[in-house]
This record gives structure tokens, C-alpha cells and sequence, in this order.
């Protein structure tokens, strides 16, 4: 059972049990750096670098969240848990856009420094009108 924050109740003075859950999209930049996954396995790491003179897209799969590369900027994509498919990620290119699937439990979008991103960093205004 989940209690009014999201975690699961009981597990110590905390009320945290195990990991923390991933960042909802969507979430503001400080509560995407308040999760631990410390405790998780890491099953790749992969430098992703924008080459080109324009902002270019970086999409998360299956989730589907966006992050925005700057010319010559780095994003580091991470990827947690068991892969099952004998690689921790597939990536698909498009002219202004770059689509990573994690193939494990989930992933998470960190800057060159390694501060994790939320989804829609950097994001232009109309990028996705309602």
C-alpha cells in the first residue's frame, strides 16, 4: 500500500521500503534529483551527444519522455534492472530526434555532470501544443 507520498508503507522510520520508485513525467527538475536508485543495479550506461548545429530531440522509451540536446551537449541515458534481451538499450535515429528504449525495468536521463534531467529539460515552447 502506498501512502500520501508515493512510497510504500512501513520499512523503518522512513516509511520507505527498498528502492525509490523512478520519477513520474512530467516531474519538476528537484524532485527528479531526490531519487535514490542507489540500491538498484545499473545494467548499462550510454553517452548520447548532440553533433549537430541544432536542439535535438532525446525521446525515453517505453515512457516516452522528452529531453532536449543543445549542440554539442552530452546526456547520459541509464538503465536499471535485468535487460533480458542480451543489450541494455535499442536506439533508433531520426533527423532532429533520437529514440531510446531501455529494455530493462526502466532508465533515467542525466546531464554530462551527472545531475539526473526531468522530462520535457529544455524543452521550446510548442514543441507539443495541446
Amino acid at each position: 500500500m502506498r501512502d500520501g507520498d508515493g512510497t510504500r508503507d512501513g520499512g523503518g522510520e522512513s516509511g520507505r521500503t527498498g528502492a525509490e520508485r523512478p520519477p513520474r513525467a512530467g516531474a519538476p527538475k528537484d524532485e527528479a534529483g531526490s531519487w535514490d536508485f542507489s540500491a538498484l543495479e545499473v545494467s548499462g550506461r550510454m553517452p548520447v551527444t548532440n553533433c549537430g548545429d541544432k536542439l535535438t530531440e532525446l525521446t525515453l522509451e517505453p515512457l516516452g519522455e522528452d529531453y532536449w540536446l543543445r549542440p554539442g551537449e552530452t546526456f547520459i541515458v541509464t538503465s536499471y534492472g535485468d535487460h533480458g534481451l542480451g543489450h541494455p538499450f535499442e536506439v533508433q535515429y531520426w533527423p532532429d530526434s533520437i529514440s531510446v528504449w531501455c529494455t530493462s525495468w526502466f532508465g533515467t536521463v542525466s546531464d554530462d555532470d551527472g545531475n539526473q534531467l526531468s522530462c520535457g529539460h529544455q524543452r521550446p515552447d510548442g514543441a507539443y501544443p495541446i
